[in-house]
């Protein structure tokens, strides 16, 4: 066997630092984007979560506003539930309608006490007539 047959067959052995190197860097990259990605959805997933929860909250409060018939609704009414191992916060607004046996509640859903932000808002609405047929 000659020396160039020999420089061959040594070259073809294996990879040089270089392309160790380079495929080290292509990994390192490709795992960080897959790291991002798994904390993204994590993030959105506890948004999700929060965001089911508060709507369930707001739902029950509506529930319970038109199972108590009492007209005419409070306005700026303000409670709390815990749901979930949290504590939730809603507070009702209401506001008339042109017809004047209507009334349109909205019931937001937060977090924080001072409700500053929402997470959830829900709105129906309340007719008069159906308040006083079972009184």
């Amino acid at each position: 066997m000659n020396s160039s047959q020999r420089m061959r067959r040594q070259s073809s052995q294996g990879f040089t630092l270089i392309e160790l190197l380079l495929a080290l860097a292509i990994f390192a990259y490709s795992a960080g984007a897959i790291m991002k990605l798994v904390g993204q959805s994590a993030n959105n997933l506890s948004q999700i979560e929060e965001m089911t929860f508060a709507s369930w909250v707001a739902n029950n409060r509506l529930a319970e506003l038109q199972a108590l018939q009492v007209w005419p609704p409070k306005n700026n009414e303000k409670g709390e539930v815990e749901m979930a191992g949290k504590l939730w916060f809603w507070q009702q607004v209401v506001v008339e309608t042109e017809d004047k046996r209507l009334r349109q509640i909205t019931v937001s859903v937060g977090l924080d006490k001072s409700m500053a932000t929402s997470i959830h808002q829900l709105s129906t609405f309340v007719s008069e007539n159906k308040a006083k047929e079972t009184q």
